[in-house]
């Protein structure tokens, strides 16, 4: 049973009142060296610990930060919050806050779990992450309870007040554009998601502004898909692509979505004895991927997928600060990532006919098979 600041007041003799001031160094509260020694001996032996509502009550704050979020599956999801708790907790370590962890199945459940952290003054601030749909009503929640509070999305249209971080993805897309465009394509094609979610909407807008502003025009409808995330859907719209008149067929990719749209460019490349390659000849791509990410065939620069531990590092740059403080400063901030290198295993899909196959184990890793005609192991 945890033990009360009324049990600390009993075995000292003395008022719960008293007991409350000498343990929390109220200037108004006098008491003997002899009392206080008393007092703090009791609540070291019953091991006292005043509850969070209590140190609110007293000091005006917790000293802890809640990080709440609604749990996704899949084991990228699962990777991903793990290394925003590790960081995170690093972060606020080195302010003297703690970090309290809160997710749930439901969208329901985050939002009661929100009410009884407002109704309990259990933190100080509140991060919250995941998908915008889930996260604007997080948000919209908190703000009217009056809770400081930090989202990760691109809330800035509907709600520019709010403290705000996400991926500067028009930046994003304009810089793998510019990769690709530097390679010497200029038929190149968009491979995007079809949700109506901030985010996706950013992405395929800076991709539509940089092709107008390094290329002259706007890009050809036929070369913007609007694909789910897996493999059959972008392996349609790919082929279809793949299959125009050479003067309107795509040479190079932007990659706007995730792994699948890499998986399914590839296959329908090595189909054609075609790789990704860095050389102006040939097909390239650049954009986004998730964790787990390698290339079968070729070569590319990608987002990869642990770019969102640097989000959660830029975050405590001073946003969080801002948060915890109440200040009037910058109040959203866009993370523009580095392009890099994706790792790949380097087949050669000349030496045969290959087919590639994806398949998903328990663990959410990705494996590739390639069947060669004509080609046995040795």
């Amino acid at each position: 049973m945890r033990t009360r600041l009324k049990d600390v007041a009993e075995r000292v003799n003395l008022s719960p009142a008293l007991v409350s001031g000498v343990l929390n160094g109220k200037a108004n509260v006098w008491a003997s060296e002899e009392t206080r020694a008393r007092v703090f001996q009791a609540a070291s032996e019953l091991n006292y610990q005043p509850s969070n509502a209590a140190r609110a009550l007293s000091h005006g704050r917790t000293d802890t930060v809640a990080l709440v979020y609604r749990r996704l599956s899949g084991t990228v999801y699962r990777l991903a919050y793990t290394g925003l708790v590790d960081t995170f907790s690093e972060q606020l370590q080195g302010r003297s806050y703690d970090l309290l962890v809160k997710n749930f199945a439901t969208q329901e459940e985050v939002l009661e779990s929100l009410r009884k952290l407002a109704r309990a003054h259990t933190c100080d601030a509140v991060i919250l992450w995941g998908r915008e749909a889930d996260t604007e009503a997080q948000g919209e929640l908190l703000d009217s309870l009056n809770v400081r509070f930090l989202v990760k999305g691109r809330h800035e249209v509907r709600h520019p007040n709010w403290y705000q971080i996400d991926f500067d993805h028009e930046g994003m897309m304009k810089k793998a554009l510019d990769h690709v465009v530097e390679l010497g394509h200029r038929r190149i094609a968009f491979l995007g998601f079809p949700h109506n979610e901030g985010y996706v909407q950013c992405l395929r807008q800076g991709f539509v502004d940089a092709h107008a502003a390094l290329l002259g025009e706007r890009p050809n409808p036929r070369l913007m898909a609007a694909c789910e995330d897996e493999l059959e859907s972008n392996s349609r719209a790919i082929e279809a692509m793949l299959t125009l008149p050479q003067d309107q067929r795509p040479t190079g990719f932007v990659i706007g979505s995730g792994n699948y749209a890499w998986h399914a460019l590839e296959s329908c490349l090595a189909r054609r004895g075609e790789v990704l390659t860095l050389n102006p000849d040939g097909f390239a791509a650049a954009g986004i991927a998730s964790y787990y990410f390698t290339l079968t065939f070729g070569e590319a620069l990608a987002y990869q997928g642990i770019e969102i531990d640097n989000l959660a590092h830029e975050t405590s740059r001073g946003l969080l600060d801002a948060v915890l403080r109440g200040t009037h400063g910058e109040r959203i901030v866009r993370f523009l990532p580095d392009l890099t290198f994706a790792p790949t295993l380097g087949l050669n899909p000349a030496k045969g006919t290959p087919e590639l196959v994806l398949s998903l184990t328990n663990v959410g890793h990705v494996h590739h098979r390639t069947k060669m005609s004509g080609h046995r192991s040795q």
